[in-house]
């Protein structure tokens, strides 16, 4: 799977961009703020509907576009698959006036105004979730430590942005798990202010219970996969110093070992069970104290050493790694989901690399360009060509950007 072509109108720094793009890997250099971060950031929404660094829609339309009578974004992209079939992805983004503030600016109606974001797939329109597997991606950037150092929901967004690209159906659990969470918390807490009805609270519960358990059972599987590509991609970026393990730390307890065709009902017993337990804590906390939104994932370390005297006692890296260790991580989770996609879908994802290379030392930086060379398509970002070998730059498409403008380097 590769971009073709690529065209962005309004978004973020660009008034209008069209890029022709072709597999193997290209090297995109600029100073810092010139738009190469946006670059990426637009194949990424284009491929989840989500920004990795905006915190709302508006912020992607391009500040000058908001004088506009109608302030709008257009993102837009041809994708070809390994099979020859093509496609098109596009996504727009208007910004509609406030009337509550009409009187003012038309800049300001536009920002205080609602956004109406419309998704088509050749040229038909789509809601943003049918959008999924359409193009997939994995995106590195240097904020990749949050997984390691982070609170647990970075690492369980990690997991789910990987998994709603491979798994529709873990897609539509996600959306829906989320809304009843938020259905159900509502509920808890209007109990507080009156009495609690118990089949209230058992509908949104059996609800809750269906979609988490899919949610539940799917991550379990996928950090087992998980383990056997991490495990080998850490291994060799440590030069076999130190091996890696994944330990998913779910909130509804179950035996991992259960075979696959009735774990789910074991989870599904497990968490009405737990539930009921924790009835008294939730009404008194007005809050969901149970389920995949509570999970977590933990990083494992292990040294290799031939010496009897060296402690190869496990390491949880998410408390007592070195920064070091934590990008070694990180860096080794981003090539194993390359190989996670690849087995899952039959196609390569789209690799787009955030001025990573400046984050990693030599040997590292090696071993990722290594690793580069197999990728159907790679999108680089860098302030710096000394961060590459002559001879990798010989082998790629080099651009220079500058201020939402972009030329063959």
């Amino acid at each position: 799977m590769y971009l073709t072509r690529l065209v962005l109108t309004n978004f973020r720094n660009y008034a209008h961009l069209e890029l022709d793009l072709t597999p193997g890997i290209t090297v995109i250099q600029g100073n810092n703020a010139c738009g190469k971060t946006s670059l990426l950031e637009a194949i990424f929404y284009l491929a989840t509907s989500r920004s990795p660094h905006a915190s709302a829609d508006r912020e992607l339309i391009r500040w000058g576009a908001h004088s506009e009578p109608l302030p709008f974004a257009r993102v837009e992209a041809h994708v070809e698959r390994s099979n020859g079939a093509r496609s098109h992805i596009e996504i727009v983004l208007m910004a509609m006036e406030d009337k509550a503030r009409a009187s003012g600016s038309n800049a300001a109606r536009a920002t205080n105004g609602r956004i109406i974001k419309r998704i088509k797939v050749n040229g038909a329109s789509k809601r943003a979730m049918d959008l999924l597997g359409e193009l997939n991606v994995v995106l590195f950037l240097p904020k990749d430590l949050d997984m390691v150092f982070g609170s647990p929901s970075h690492r369980r967004r990690y997991l789910d942005i990987t998994l709603v690209q491979i798994d529709p159906r873990y897609g539509r659990a996600l959306a829906k798990y989320n809304q009843i969470v938020e259905q159900r918390n509502g509920l808890l807490r209007e109990f507080r202010e009156r009495a609690y009805q118990p089949n209230e609270l058992a509908i949104w519960d059996r609800q809750l219970i269906e979609e988490g358990t899919y949610l539940i059972a799917r991550r379990a599987e996928t950090i087992a996969r998980y383990n056997q590509l991490v495990a080998e991609t850490h291994t060799h970026l440590t030069e076999h110093a130190e091996q890696l393990q994944l330990v998913y730390q779910p909130s509804v307890t179950f035996d991992a070992t259960t075979p696959a065709e009735t774990r789910h009902a074991e989870i599904a017993r497990n968490f009405a069970q737990q539930l009921d337990a924790l009835r008294t804590r939730e009404l008194s906390a007005g809050m969901t104290l149970i389920g995949p939104h509570r999970d977590d994932v933990r990083f494992w370390v292990t040294r290799n050493s031939a010496s009897v005297e060296s402690d190869t006692t496990p390491m949880d890296a998410t408390i007592y790694a070195s920064r070091g260790q934590g990008r070694t991580i990180a860096l080794a989770l981003r090539l194993a989901e390359v190989r996670l996609m690849r087995a899952e879908t039959g196609e390569d994802p789209v690799l787009l690399l955030d001025d990573v290379m400046s984050e990693l030392d030599a040997a590292r930086r090696a071993a990722l360009a290594q690793a580069l060379q197999d990728a159907s398509q790679a999108i680089i970002t860098t302030t710096d060509f000394d961060d590459f070998s002559a001879e990798f730059l010989e082998n790629a498409r080099v651009w220079r950007v500058c201020d939402g403008m972009i030329e063959r380097g």
